[in-house]
């Protein structure tokens, strides 16, 4: 019994000590091999480094099935959830975390970000106004924060976008035309969701011609799937090509051959010694209001709102451009806040632009209810101020009506 647990407890480990995680985009058109390329890819890291832990897929096509098993064949849990909400797939992610998961895979991003525009529509009447796109940026950057610095290695998949640039037409000058100038993985608005992954996969299909009897015949041979390198930031694959050949059934180590290609970006990743994370923030679907702002969007408002109910109580008790009152004005701020800079004020958490808020309207009612603590000297004022602040702290002080 204590052998068993101790087993599941080692393929519980979200990653073995000193592996640091990949993180991969793989976009491409229908049928080019996406998802079976990436599940050999999983297979691989599982196997080879992480003692056979879980590999977790958001699939919101869905499609993972027809490949468990493989995972079976392997001895690889595959867990597959279905809710193809962007919601969803920051819940999956968490949770895929907490199981132990070694791999977690988001496929098809694409889908994702449709289903996030759609919510936001569905808030603004049916159209997203120019306006809430700083909005949607923000909850967006929830989830590349969290593929990022996730200990998972982590497998984005989407679908093909085209880039089409307008140029003038040769034909009828004075006109212009769209063309087709490249392509770009499909998710995250008009910016291709290609910046994030360290390593970008463009996956497309090639048929390899049959020869029979001399005669060479383009349309028999058996499919290869190509892959095109747009970016590995360890540089170890920038630029190449490199083809898997189509199988017929898949074998135990089947995984072998998108291994051995992608080996040396997962060797360069190791010698970075340790991931880097960046900062993260808070947001989902689900804090989008009725009238269709985000959490994000509604915080920033309210301190907008805050800051300048602040400045005119401030303003009111000495408002006058002589020295003694810029003076007094700042001193204010400074035993309210603890700092004195325009920029610090700006960092502050809206916790604090509350607190203050609050100290302020307390002291600028007690001030209306005894006229003469204006006139007292710079000392007495600032004594009289630290009442309210200390009453403000222990919970004394009235909610803001706002």
């Amino acid at each position: 019994m204590a052998t068993a647990v101790a087993d599941i407890q080692q393929k519980l480990k979200p990653q073995a000590a000193g592996v640091v995680p990949i993180k991969v985009g793989w976009f491409g058109g229908q049928g080019s091999g996406k998802t079976t390329s990436a599940a050999m890819l999983a297979l691989a890291l599982s196997v080879e480094h992480h003692n056979h832990a879980p590999v977790w897929v958001t699939d919101t096509e869905p499609g993972w099935q027809f490949l468990k098993p493989m995972f079976a064949l392997e001895g690889v849990e595959l867990v597959q959830r279905t809710t193809p909400t962007f919601k969803a797939m920051l819940s999956d992610i968490r949770e895929a975390e907490k199981a132990g998961a070694c791999v977690w895979a988001g496929d098809s991003l694409t889908i994702i970000w449709q289903e996030l525009m759609q919510s936001f529509k569905m808030r603004n009447g049916g159209r997203i106004p120019i306006n809430v796109w700083g909005d949607i940026k923000a909850l967006w950057s929830e989830y590349t924060t969290a593929f990022l610095n996730s200990p998972m290695h982590g497998f984005a998949l989407g679908r093909l976008g085209n880039v089409m640039e307008e140029i003038e037409d040769e034909k009828k000058p004075g006109d212009t035309k769209l063309v087709k100038t490249g392509t770009q993985f499909k998710a995250g608005g008009s910016e291709s969701f290609g910046y994030e992954p360290h390593l970008l996969l463009e996956l497309s299909l090639e048929r390899k011609a049959k020869v029979r009897a001399g005669i060479r015949k383009e349309s028999e041979g058996r499919m290869v799937h190509r892959v095109d390198v747009l970016k590995d930031r360890t540089w170890a694959l920038n630029g190449k090509v490199i083809r898997w050949s189509d199988k017929p059934r898949y074998d135990k180590g089947g995984y072998k051959q998108v291994w051995d290609s992608i080996k040396p970006h997962f060797d360069g990743v190791q010698l970075t010694l340790a991931p880097v994370k960046i900062e993260s923030g808070q947001s989902s679907t689900a804090l989008i209001s009725d009238e269709g702002h985000s959490d994000y969007y509604e915080r920033r408002q309210r301190r907008e709102i805050l800051v300048a109910e602040f400045n005119a109580a401030i303003e009111l008790l000495w408002g006058g451009s002589a020295k003694a009152e810029k003076q007094m004005r700042l001193k204010v701020f400074e035993r309210i806040f603890g700092f004195r800079t325009k920029e610090a004020a700006e960092a502050a958490p809206l916790e604090t632009i509350e607190r203050g808020v609050r100290i302020m309207q307390a002291f600028e009612a007690r001030c209306k209810a005894d006229g003469s603590i204006l006139s007292k000297d710079e000392a007495e004022i600032l004594n009289t101020l630290d009442i309210d602040i200390a009453a403000c702290d222990m919970g004394g002080s009235d909610d803001i009506p706002f």
